[in-house]
């Protein structure tokens, strides 16, 4: 008797969180590569590094009925033992398309850009406009319609965090200050002279304080069959960049296709800035091209990616604040299952602004739940 009480008493326990959580999934991936740079010295990539990645994605759908579905997403990052947050995303999706608000990628990156994703490795990347991207930003509102016969248009607003006070500047009479301190809300940098110091304390993040978007984003795309095309415009105001007021709008425009040949897939993306970080000298574009190719058990990647920026005098050169301006890589992924493989690559940089090039190696393990 008490067996059977106790059995129907855990049994109840057990089962009512089935009930309540039925519509969540859990998902992700687990990496762990090991990279080497034999060229580049001076940088903290010299010698052998671990590289690791979690990413943990909880996802949940509620069905409203008439053809209506409530979703949420919220999916966490742990790279290299540290922790931060991707998306988190909650909307509505029916017949009239879908609607999604919270912290996502906007077209421009997690579309367009994302489409030159042709190689296996994840501490290696050749991704395309590193320098001026705005990437996942808070407070978004997206429209994405359903297809018409193979064409979709999306918008999307980001209502970015308003900016803090201007920037302050006091002269005081210190001994032993430190060059270099941070401070809560924003930095404080110390010139010292023989008895004083002049801090100059910025606690503006720069961002925007209208009741406006500070940043919207339009795409539209086409799919049929083997082909894909991703066409996307972003414009960033000018006072939510680091040029505040004074700068100009930043705007982005980017080209991405996919298309599939049975066991090929080939990649392009073409992209270009004006007034990078609102500053109008700042004017880059470049481009990328790829392809996947699928062998047995093997996955190939290859990828060629060239940056050119352009000043206001016509000056032509290559730069890009992180240096990768011309460079391709190469990857193999193999798979052990269907959600575990072995993955290597080889990284090659051309850094023709700073004059130096760099080779980077990586393999790692990696598992998909």
């Amino acid at each position: 008797m008490k067996k059977t009480l106790v059995a129907a008493a855990v049994a109840a326990v057990v089962a009512a969180p089935a009930v309540s959580f039925a519509d969540v999934k859990i998902g992700g991936n687990v990496i762990q590569e090991f990279v080497t740079d034999g060229d580049q010295t001076g940088t903290d990539e010299d010698g052998l590094e671990s590289k690791a990645a979690v990413d943990l994605v909880f996802s949940v759908s509620e069905d409203l009925g008439n053809g209506m579905s409530a979703f949420a997403k919220i999916h966490t990052l742990r790279d290299n033992g540290g922790s931060g947050n991707a998306d988190q995303v909650v909307g509505l999706k029916g017949d009239f398309g879908t609607i999604v608000a919270g912290r996502m990628e906007d077209f421009t990156e997690g579309k367009v850009s994302a489409m030159a994703a042709t190689d296996s490795s994840d501490a290696l990347s050749i991704e395309t406009n590193r320098a001026y991207k705005t990437g996942r930003a808070e407070g978004g509102l997206a429209y994405v319609s359903p297809s018409f016969n193979g064409l979709t248009f999306g918008v999307a607003g980001y209502a970015l965090a308003n900016g803090g006070a201007s920037d302050t500047t006091t002269t005081v009479t210190v001994t032993g200050l430190s060059t270099n301190a941070s401070a809560a809300g924003g930095s404080t940098q110390a010139s010292i002279t023989s008895t004083s110091a002049v801090l100059d304390y910025n606690n503006a993040n720069n961002l925007d304080m209208d009741n406006n978007f500070d940043a919207t984003d339009i795409m539209v795309e086409y799919s049929n069959g083997p082909l894909l095309v991703r066409v996307a415009h972003e414009n960033v105001d000018a006072k939510a960049t680091k040029a505040g007021a004074s700068g100009k709008d930043q705007k982005t425009t980017t080209i991405g296709m996919n298309y599939k040949m049975d066991n090929i897939t080939l990649a392009g993306v073409y992209y270009d800035v004006e007034n990078g970080q609102g500053t109008d000298s700042n004017d880059v574009d470049g481009y990328f091209v790829g392809a996947k190719i699928a062998a047995g058990a093997n996955t190939f990647g290859l990828g060629y990616t060239q940056e050119t920026n352009i000043n206001k005098s016509g000056t032509t050169y290559t730069k890009q604040t992180n240096g990768d301006n011309d460079s391709y890589i190469v990857s193999i992924d193999h798979a052990l299952s269907k959600r575990t493989s072995l993955t290597a690559a080889y990284k090659s940089l051309d850094d023709q602004d700073a004059g130096k090039d760099a080779d980077n190696f990586a393999v790692g393990i990696k598992h998909v739940f």
